[in-house]
């Protein structure tokens, strides 16, 4: 066991989720160490390159929308403003990360991410791990974290993709990799450019007619060196930059973006028992809207791992992040962390516990915790699993600094629980099934919003006053009938509110209950999958109702050979008119074409 997770450590093994094979489903965001994922307690999903091109997924936001417990809202369509929400809470509250490293805009609102920014051109897996977790990752991680793993070829390779369809929709990329003797180098270029369609429909006081396109461009290289046998580095430099066009009371109003993303890991395995990771990043975002507002997140982790048996590690270290922001006057803030972790295995119980202490440049210190447990019964295939933790957020840079800002503003805090249970069938005749439920609860005290009453401006300011609560229920499902068909789905259902220290209220854009049903299936050069999206009612910010509705979405590809791929796609087959904010459009009955070559 010690040896399989020093070596999973410095090799970040991966095994897509639907991939035949014996070797266990590899987790390195639940614990800060390469660990099977039947061994963790919390709740976590992993999305495969696999999974997302069966699906033909183009978006971050398309992945995560079908992943059980998060929904979105939106602005209008593409490159419109995204709002994520995980068990119930914002986006403010959960940590995006690219290969370990924070990315997210400091010169926002609340110093939250633009998903917008996030492509899928060189990810190779996508981790979601549900729950509080300050105690592993600092600040943000309230609802928990989404850490987006970039590809690590195994193989030289050359891969072309071009497609196209409605609203002028155009994208290609290219994919090279080069395996080298003691390592690999890699390059993603991207294009994607839209006509879209409008932002807004006639409920909305901004209100145009007009298309609002989008378009970016994006490259992105990787790579990584073994200059010894026990030494890995491994890198990443992504560049991107677009605009795009939104409705305002100004005619052809367009903002335009860039953004530099880079990381820098070593790691290294001193001895059978003692591995160190090291990890630099930096991530700057450039957003212009008249004006420019820039946000750069810098960081540093340092953290070894200490297998003292073959069935307890202890890891924890040091991290620094700082922020910084033009908005458009400079400021910054910095965030100062040790933390210490175990995770053992005792008589079929594996154990995981988490400390933290975190060192703020404003508002001074805050200590998180965490503890998760999963036990699994062999003879049934059951595994009881369960978490609880705290969390924190710290004040954004614009709410401490900017306007309405307030310098003696407080973090957010939070603690919260899931605990469930998996039942896994044995494979018989070809035949696998899957089952899981969740149940989670959050608490978030301190919560930062504006005032009106407040005398910071004429129009008030930013304090903390506000409290919240979320729980709910997850249920997953997965059924493998024969070798040429699956069925998969996932339904939640939630209970969100919060308390302005007078009355409680619905957190708005939340839907009670949401579900995902579909199907998958192969047959020699065929693949095809078709899937359905549900909401359920939702209240706005503003007491208006959003209407539920159901979409349902497809995909089919044939394989003219092992080089050449043709694919289409079907969004919304039912030509549904449905709003997942008040007053702003969605993307109506679309096919899309493509195909990939491989050289």
């Amino acid at each position: 066991m010690r040896r399989f997770l020093a070596a999973a450590t410095l090799l970040a093994l991966s095994v897509p989720a639907f991939a035949q094979s014996n070797e266990p489903e590899i987790t390195v965001t639940a614990t800060r160490v390469s660990v099977p994922l039947e061994n963790v307690g919390d709740d976590v999903d992993i999305i495969t390159q696999e999974q997302i091109k069966e699906m033909g997924f183009t978006s971050i936001t398309d992945v995560l929308k079908y992943v059980a417990g998060l929904t979105i809202s939106s602005n209008g369509g593409p490159g419109q403003t995204t709002s994520l929400y995980m068990l119930g809470l914002p986006t403010k509250h959960i940590l995006l990360m690219i290969d370990g490293v924070p990315v997210y805009d400091p010169s926002t609102t609340d110093g939250q991410p633009n998903l917008a920014y996030i492509d899928l051109s060189n990810v190779d897996r996508i981790e979601v791990l549900k729950g509080p977790q300050g105690a592993l990752y600092g600040s943000d991680a309230v609802a928990g974290v989404i850490n987006i793993i970039t590809k690590k070829p195994k193989k030289s390779t050359i891969s072309l993709n071009f497609e196209g369809g409605k609203y002028k929709t155009f994208k290609e990329r290219i994919y090279s990799a080069l395996k080298l003797k003691d390592g690999f180098l890699s390059f993603t270029g991207e294009g994607f450019k839209t006509n879209g369609f409008s932002a807004t429909n006639k409920k909305s006081y901004s209100y145009e007619p007009d298309n609002d396109g989008y378009r970016y461009k994006t490259g992105w290289f990787s790579f990584g060196w073994n200059p010894i046998s026990r030494v890995k580095i491994t890198g990443n430099l992504k560049m991107k930059g677009g605009s795009a066009d939104y409705d305002s009371s100004v005619s052809g109003a367009k903002t335009s973006f860039n953004q530099f993303f880079a990381s820098l890991k070593v790691d290294t395995i001193l001895t059978d028992k003692l591995t160190v990771s090291t990890l630099l990043g930096n991530n700057r975002e450039l957003r212009n809207y008249g004006s420019d507002y820039i946000g750069i997140v810098r960081y540093f982790s340092f953290q070894p791992v200490y297998y003292l048996t073959d069935n307890l590690f202890i890891t924890g270290g040091a991290n620094y992040r700082q922020e910084k922001a033009e908005i458009p006057s400079k400021h910054a803030v910095n965030l100062k962390s040790l933390f210490l972790e175990a995770h053992s295995e005792y008589y079929g119980f594996y154990l995981t516990g988490a400390v933290r202490r975190d060192f703020h440049s404003t508002f001074g210190d805050k200590t998180t915790y965490k503890v998760s447990a999963a036990y699994g019964v062999e003879k049934t295939r059951t595994t009881f699993k369960g978490e609880y933790g705290t969390g924190f957020r710290a004040p954004s840079i614009f709410q401490l600094y900017g306007y309405g800002g307030n310098e003696n503003l407080k973090a957010e805090t939070s603690e919260g629980w899931i605990v469930g249970i998996k039942q896994s069938v044995p494979e018989v005749h070809g035949v696998e099934t899957s089952f899981e439920v969740d149940y989670f609860k959050n608490h978030v005290w301190n919560i930062i919003d504006w005032d009106f009453n407040l005398p910071v401006t004429p129009w008030g300011g930013y304090r903390n006053y506000k409290k919240a609560i979320t729980e709910g229920v997850e249920i997953k499902l997965n059924v493998k009938p024969c070798r040429y068909f699956s069925i998969f789905g996932s339904y939640t259902h939630t209970r969100a509110k919060e308390f302005d220290g007078v009355s409680w209220s619905k957190l708005a854009r939340r839907p009670k209950f949401n579900y995902t049903v579909g199907l998958k299936s192969g047959y020699r050069n065929i693949k095809f999958s078709l899937w359905a999206l549900h909401y359920s009612d939702r209240e706005d910010s503003n007491g208006n109702t959003l209407g539920g509705f159901t979409t349902y979405n497809c995909y089919v590809s044939y394989a003219l050979n092992d080089r050449v791929n043709i694919y289409a796609k079907g969004v919304n087959l039912t030509d549904k008119d449905y709003e997942l904010a008040y007053g702003y459009n969605t993307m109506g009955r679309a096919l899309f074409i493509g195909t990939d070559f491989r050289f």
